[in-house]
């Protein structure tokens, strides 16, 4: 993705860190334990929309960075290795699609799922455009296709819209 998507990668993933350590007291004391809820579980309020997606985002980040070698392609490279991720992603993409449309929604939910579509389309018009480079065979096509996938995704409106609707999901 774009710088921007970097960035919020970068802090999406200090937030899971600062999440996991957890939190001390301000004289730097290991945290402590909150004590157990003793909620029943029927009453727990139900995740919405977005939270279940962001859930699946976040279960889908590590996966895709696994497949890029723990990193990502912070510029072009090559059509080779374009091609050699392509089958672990498509079926990765796959089966967390399949996991996103099973999410349920409500009625009140109709903006968020209508944001998440959309940006569903345009990540995969961005995979099209990156095989359809990567099938001429030629870098210097693939590496400006890999300029203009990036620049799609800066200032988008449906990553904009995605975000208004209180989904984050770079990894797909």
């Amino acid at each position: 993705m774009a710088r921007s998507s970097s960035a919020r990668v970068a802090l999406v993933c200090g937030l899971f860190a600062v999440t996991a350590v957890g939190c001390g007291d301000p004289s730097g004391n290991a945290p402590t334990e909150a004590a157990p809820r003793t909620t029943a579980a029927t009453s727990l309020p139900r995740l919405d929309y977005a939270a279940r997606i962001n859930a699946l985002c976040a279960e889908l980040e590590p996966k895709v960075l696994e497949i890029y070698g723990g990193g990502g392609h912070p510029s072009p490279f090559p059509i080779k290795v374009f091609e050699s991720e392509q089958p672990q992603l498509t079926s990765l993409y796959s089966t967390f699609d399949a996991q996103a449309d099973a999410v349920p929604v409500t009625d009140a939910e109709q903006r968020a799922v209508k944001a998440f579509t959309a940006y569903r389309r345009v990540s995969d018009a961005a995979t099209a455009t990156m095989s359809a480079a990567a099938a001429t065979g030629r870098q210097s096509r693939f590496d400006a296709a890999y300029y203009a996938v990036h620049k799609m995704f800066d200032n988008n409106p449906v990553v904009n819209e995605l975000h208004a609707a209180g989904i984050s999901c770079n990894a797909r």
